[in-house]
């Protein structure tokens, strides 16, 4: 007769086959995260919405479009919090000079003498 020899599973075998391991597994690593989120950015998403916007936005009327500034009051409501932006120093670039025309040389064109006692 033979002996079958039934081998028990090890530790490894069970944690990988156990469906309660990838969620404990799923549990820290969500906690990690979360921990290591709320370390580097300790402002909450937007908590000072009160203060004027880091770059300026166009002001913008009821139905979407650009408002206009009114240049009799000193507020510009033509941006929201009132300031517009600065404005960029640009680069003249040198126009480039065109050369003048050359007029062309006139061909020196022979005469023709028409041919004497011809037929």
């Amino acid at each position: 007769m033979e002996e079958t020899i039934i081998n028990e599973p090890t530790l490894f075998q069970v944690l990988v086959s156990s469906p309660t391991t990838y969620i404990l597994l799923l549990v820290i690593v969500l906690t990690i995260v979360g921990l290591k989120m709320e370390k580097s950015s300790p402002k909450c998403c937007g908590s000072n919405k009160t203060s004027s916007p880091s770059q300026p936005k166009r002001a913008r009327g009821k139905k979407g479009k650009y408002k206009a500034d009114n240049p009799k009051t000193a507020k510009n409501e033509a941006w929201v919090g009132g300031k517009a932006p600065k404005k960029k120093a640009t680069k003249k670039t040198p126009t480039k000079k065109t050369p003048a025309k050359k007029t062309p040389a006139k061909k020196a064109v022979k005469k023709r003498t028409p041919k004497k006692g011809g037929k």
